[in-house]
C-alpha cells in the first residue's frame, strides 16, 4: 500500500513539473472551414521540444481531421482519420523547424473549435524560444545557358589623322603667320597622340627612333612602326623633344576660336588640355576623357609664327588609337524563370 502511494506521489510530481515546464504557443478559437477548405497555421519549435496539441469542436458530434507537416521538407509528421477531437497529441521535434498544422472537416458548414498548442522544452536555455514566425519573400531563379557573342577588348588600332608638313610665314610676310589644321577623332578612340616639330632637324630626330620600335611591330599590321604610333602603343616611353626656345606657339580650339585666331581677331579662346609657346618640338598623349567635345566633332590645331622675318616649316603628326571591336562566343548563364515564394523566419 505504501509502495502504491509512493508511486502515485511520484507520478503526480512528474506531471506537476511537466505542467510547469509547458509553454503556451497559442490558445485560440478557430473556424474549421467546410469541406474542401482548410485552416492552416504555422509555428516554430526548437530541437528536443515536445509539442502538445489539443483541438476540440465547440459542438459535439462534429468530426475533424488533423495533419502536421515539416514545412521545409513537406514530410507528414502526423495524420489522423476523422475524429471528434484531438486530445493531448504529443510530437517530439527532431531539430529546429517549422510545423504546418492543417485542420479540416467533412462538414458542409464551418465548425468553430478551440485550439491549444503548447511546447515542453528539452532544455532550460531554450525555454524562451519564440515560436511565432514571420514571412520573407525570396526569388527562386531557374537558370539556363546559351551561346552568345560577347564583346571583349581587342588590340589598339592606330589611325593616322594628320601627317603633314606646312609652312607658317613670318609676321612680316604677306602670307599667313597663323595656320589652322582641323581633325576629327574616330568614334571608338581611346586616346590620341600628337607630335609637333619645327624644321628638318626635329623630323630627322623623330625618324631615328623608328628602329627602336620595329621589334614591337607585330602588334599592328605595318612592318615598320612610326615613333608616334609606338609611343601611343606604349612601345616608347617618350618622343624627341627639343627644350630650347623657338618661335612657334600652338593651341587646340573649336571652329569659332580657330577662325578668330587665324584672322588675328580678338575673342579666341584655347582649350587648356594641351598647348605650347615658343617651342621647337612638343608632343602629348591625350586621353579621351581630357578631350573637349565640340558641336561639329572637330578639333583645330592652330599655329603662330612669332618670328619677324623667317618663315618656318612645321611637321604635325596626329594619331588616334581605336579599341578594336572583338567578339567571342561564350556560354552565358541567363535566368529562365523567376518565381517569388515566401519562407518562414523565426522570431527573435
Amino acid at each position: 500500500m505504501k509502495y502504491k502511494l509512493l508511486m502515485l506521489m511520484l507520478l503526480w510530481s512528474v506531471a506537476t513539473i511537466a505542467q510547469k515546464k509547458a509553454i503556451t504557443v497559442t490558445e485560440q478559437t478557430i473556424t474549421i472551414p467546410a469541406t474542401g477548405q482548410q485552416n492552416i497555421l504555422h509555428y516554430g519549435f526548437q530541437k528536443g521540444d515536445v509539442v502538445v496539441l489539443n483541438v476540440e469542436p465547440d459542438k459535439p458530434g462534429q468530426t475533424i481531421k488533423l495533419e502536421v507537416q515539416d514545412y521545409t521538407s513537406g514530410a507528414i509528421v502526423y495524420s489522423s482519420q476523422p475524429v471528434k477531437k484531438v486530445k493531448e497529441l504529443k510530437l517530439t521535434v527532431p531539430q529546429k523547424l517549422v510545423y504546418k498544422f492543417i485542420i479540416s472537416s467533412a462538414s458542409d458548414k464551418a465548425i468553430p473549435a478551440r485550439l491549444a498548442i503548447k511546447r515542453l522544452p528539452e532544455k532550460e536555455e531554450t525555454r524562451h524560444f519564440n515560436s511565432n514566425i514571420t514571412w520573407k519573400t525570396i526569388a527562386d531563379t531557374t537558370w539556363t545557358t546559351a551561346s552568345e557573342k560577347v564583346l571583349v577588348k581587342g588590340e589598339l588600332q592606330p589611325v593616322t589623322l594628320v601627317d603633314k608638313t606646312f609652312r607658317v610665314a613670318s609676321m612680316a610676310n604677306l602670307n599667313p603667320s597663323r595656320v589652322s589644321v582641323p581633325f576629327k577623332l574616330p568614334a571608338n578612340t581611346v586616346h590620341w597622340v600628337y607630335w609637333v616639330g619645327v624644321g628638318q632637324q626635329s623630323v630627322e630626330e623623330l625618324k631615328n627612333m623608328t628602329k627602336l620600335v620595329t621589334k614591337g611591330a607585330s602588334v599592328i599590321a605595318s612592318s615598320t612602326v612610326s615613333p608616334v604610333v609606338g609611343f601611343g602603343l606604349g612601345l616608347l616611353p617618350s618622343l624627341p623633344q627639343v627644350n630650347a626656345s623657338g618661335n612657334i606657339d600652338y593651341y587646340f580650339m573649336n571652329k569659332q576660336s580657330a577662325e578668330k585666331f587665324v584672322a588675328d581677331e580678338e575673342g579666341w579662346k584655347p582649350y587648356t588640355f594641351a598647348q605650347g609657346t615658343g617651342i621647337i618640338s612638343d608632343y602629348k598623349k591625350v586621353a579621351l576623357s581630357e578631350t573637349p567635345k565640340t558641336t561639329d566633332g572637330t578639333l583645330y590645331a592652330v599655329f603662330r609664327n612669332s618670328n619677324t622675318v623667317t618663315g618656318l616649316d612645321i611637321t604635325l603628326k596626329i594619331v588616334a588609337f581605336e579599341q578594336e571591336k572583338k567578339y567571342v562566343t561564350k556560354q552565358v548563364r541567363k535566368p529562365l524563370k523567376i518565381e517569388q515564394r515566401q519562407v518562414p523566419v523565426f522570431g527573435e
